[in-house]
């Protein structure tokens, strides 16, 4: 048995700020028609979504219930696709995904239309309260015909598919960190 005296948490402390947190994103998301867990005119939704995911399945499995279980998968759900925008914030995970991705590699080598090669697996960003414009020299325009096909779904919260528009569509390592793990637990059935 292991001394665990020199925490400076109890286990049951943990599991109620873990809880307190949980109830706290399952309250936004009765205020959400998509049930989402966190607000989609802040930064980062995608990456949150994975996040609460993995929180909610970490608290069932720790707790040996499954008080979580659905509204965790739920959110899984609102970032592959499941949101207002009817888009996977996965690159190249399910039919509709971002195809513009603010990323200098994928614009100057990838596809601008969804097909081969993409950036395969990325998070993006996801809706947020803004959008961005700003070319750089040699820039490919994606989308090349200029056409927002996300504005008809967009009010308080955005979500643009433009190389130009980084708080929506940027990918970056710490926003997809939390998604193999979340798809990890999913795919174990620790939910």
């Amino acid at each position: 048995m292991h001394d665990r005296s020199g925490f400076a948490i109890t286990r049951p402390a943990l599991l109620a700020d873990m809880r307190k947190a949980l109830d706290r994103s399952v309250a936004q998301s009765m205020t959400d028609p998509f049930r989402f867990g966190f607000g989609w005119a802040q930064w980062d939704t995608t990456t949150h979504g994975a996040g609460l995911s993995v929180m909610a399945s970490e608290y069932d499995q720790l707790t040996g219930t499954h008080r979580y279980a659905a509204i965790g998968t739920g959110w899984l759900d609102d970032i592959l696709g499941a949101n207002a925008w009817g888009s996977s914030l996965i690159i190249g995970d399910g039919t509709e995904y971002p195809h513009c991705p603010q990323h200098q590699v994928a614009n100057i080598a990838g596809s601008l239309d969804g097909s081969a090669p993409v950036l395969a697996g990325a998070a993006v960003e996801g809706p947020n309260g803004e959008t961005a414009r700003g070319r750089l020299q040699h820039m490919r325009l994606c989308p090349g015909d200029g056409v927002d096909r996300f504005a008809q779904f967009n009010n308080e919260a955005l979500f643009k598919d433009d190389v130009q528009s980084y708080p929506t569509v940027e990918p970056a390592i710490d926003l997809t960190a939390t998604s193999p793990l979340a798809f990890a637990r999913q795919a174990s059935g620790l939910y």
